[in-house]
């Protein structure tokens, strides 16, 4: 019996359902540190996963892209359902048309797919670029591995091409650089390009910015703005700041403790915050009619460890608003329309 076509919903590229992601301890435990995440990603647009340190957003995204740590890393469940995948790239899953499940895909086609049809920007520019190869060698191995038939100077026009597009000074000389000798901000840039290269449809950005002050941070995120809008391709941008989220992004999904506090639009999330961790996040962020020389609003506590995962809510332990009933974990429920939150404390539409 033939299985049905997957069909997302109109305008989605990437739905997330029920992700779920552990590792495994030396001493033969499984700790989760992603419970329950579902997400959609619409064509063209940039979701945001915000949230502190610790609250699972690069191993959401590790597990879409099947990076986890070996042997240790484990998807225990859920599905990431990738639109627009031909059967000339993958002939596994063409019961489900032009959708695969990135979660399940044999590793024999993930190749082909990752890093052509869904790209990612690691957070480390510098541990994330072989100290000891040049950045042409490196750019060119994208090329190589997915357009195989491209002549060497076939290769070194796009690459020549893709910095240029990347705004990276003096292209020509920088293929034959170390690492080492570039900036980090030149080194992102070399990042995006080596993610561009093949144009895909999503761009996984982990953290883009890190270590980089404000004005090459202002340069790099407007520079992922503008390509997004000429590709037209769809951003999942990891962050802690609001700033940049607010910046940058249509949706936010808020994650606390491997789980999805609340998400929706971004104007919603911030002019309108309903669950006490969004709000303290919101709160801690310095304003201009702030009173100077005054003391930040701050959560109290920390995000808990993996080996001490709170019953019910784990937001309990820090949340003003804390009662009897928080014991049980709450429901992700819509509040208003498009606008979803996993508190007892808030009223569902």
């Amino acid at each position: 019996m033939t299985a049905e076509p997957i069909k997302l919903p109109d305008g989605v590229i990437l739905s997330v359902r029920n992700l779920a992601v552990g590792f495994q301890t030396d001493a033969g435990g499984l700790l989760t540190a992603v419970d329950d995440v579902s997400f959609d990603l619409n064509k063209g647009s940039i979701l945001g996963l915000v949230g502190e340190s610790g609250c699972g957003k690069s191993v959401t995204c590790y597990a879409l892209m099947r990076l986890l740590e070996q042997p240790q890393g484990k998807i225990l469940r859920g599905e990431a359902w990738l639109k627009g995948i031909s059967s000339d790239l993958v002939p596994y899953g063409r019961e489900h048309g032009d959708v695969v499940d990135m979660v399940s895909l044999p590793q024999k086609y993930l190749h082909k797919v990752r890093g052509r049809k869904v790209a990612m920007i690691f957070q480390d520019s510098m541990t994330s670029l072989n100290p000891v190869h040049r950045v042409g060698k490196q750019l060119a191995e994208v090329y190589k591995l997915h357009f195989p038939h491209m002549s060497k100077a076939e290769v070194h026009e796009a690459m020549i091409k893709l910095l240029k597009k990347v705004q990276l000074p003096d292209p020509e000389s920088r293929l034959e650089n170390f690492p080492h000798q570039l900036s980090g901000g030149m080194r992102q840039r070399v990042m995006i390009a080596m993610a561009l290269a093949c144009r895909p449809d999503v761009l996984i950005a982990d953290e883009p910015t890190t270590a980089l002050d404000v004005t090459v941070q202002d340069q790099i995120l407007g520079l992922i703005k503008d390509l997004q809008a000429e590709i037209g391709m769809s951003i999942i941008l990891i962050s802690h700041d609001f700033g940049v989220i607010a910046q940058m992004c249509d949706e936010v999904v808020v994650m606390y403790a491997g789980r999805v506090a609340e998400k929706g639009t971004v104007d919603m999330i911030i002019d309108h915050p309903q669950h006490p961790y969004t709000k303290g996040l919101l709160a801690s962020i310095p304003r201009l009619s702030d009173k100077p020389k005054t003391m930040l609003p701050i959560i109290e506590g920390s995000v808990p460890p993996l080996r001490n995962m709170i019953e019910g809510c784990r937001f309990s332990n820090r949340c003003p608003l804390v009662s009897e009933e928080c014991a049980q974990n709450p429901a992700l429920q819509l509040h208003q329309t498009d606008h979803l939150v996993a508190c007892h404390k808030v009223s569902a539409l």
